[in-house]
This record gives structure tokens, C-alpha cells and sequence, in this order.
């Protein structure tokens, strides 16, 4: 039950969180992944992301993939494919659907960056 609950936590905050990234859908681009140039509305999904890949991209379970140092086209490719559901997962699916392009891209420069 507890992995439910843990879905269901992390779907509903995600789904807040993406509304309002979406509700703004101009994210930044940055350069380096430096986390102080984010913008705001890409700054409050870090720590969404971070529940389950890492503050800094490096999963502390299995389960989840490492975001640190993968290639931004990498990410860029997967979280398009969450979002069309190419990639049907029911949390990164409902996570990445209201993503701008430029949050999207901003979230691949932020993670690949990462050591």
C-alpha cells in the first residue's frame, strides 16, 4: 500500500506544480544548469523531481532512473515522450503533459549538467 500512497502523493503534487508551469509557459532558457538561473515555475518542479530522481539527479532508488549527466536531447526526447504518451507512465506522464517546450528544455539543461 505504501508505494500506492507514494504514487498517489507525487501525481497529485506533480499535477499542482505542472499547472502552474504551464499556466506561465515561458521558461527560461539556461545556460549550464546553473539552479540559481532557473526560472521560478522550473525551480518549484526541482523538488518534485528530486522525490524520486534526486536533488541533484542521482536516484538514491533503483527504481528510478539518474538524470545527473544524461545528454539534454536524451531528456528533452523522453519527457516529449511522456507528454504525448508515447512513453505512458501514469506519474511522468501526468508531470511532463503540461510542460512548455522551453520547461522541457530548460529541465534537460538543468539535469544533464548535473556531475
Amino acid at each position: 500500500m505504501k508505494p500506492l500512497f507514494r504514487i498517489l502523493a507525487a501525481l497529485l503534487l506533480s499535477q499542482a506544480a505542472a499547472h502552474a508551469l504551464a499556466a506561465d509557459g515561458q521558461a527560461a532558457l539556461i545556460a549550464g544548469g546553473n539552479p540559481d538561473t532557473l526560472s521560478p515555475h522550473v525551480s518549484a518542479m526541482l523538488p518534485l523531481c528530486a522525490s524520486c530522481h534526486g536533488a541533484d539527479g542521482i536516484s538514491a532508488v533503483g527504481l528510478y532512473p539518474n538524470l545527473a549527466g544524461q545528454k539534454a536531447e536524451y531528456l528533452v526526447k523522453q519527457l516529449n515522450a511522456f507528454k504525448t504518451r508515447e512513453r505512458n507512465d501514469p506519474v511522468m506522464s501526468s508531470m511532463a503533459e503540461p510542460l512548455s517546450p522551453e520547461a522541457i528544455q530548460e529541465l534537460a539543461q538543468y539535469f544533464s549538467s548535473r556531475k
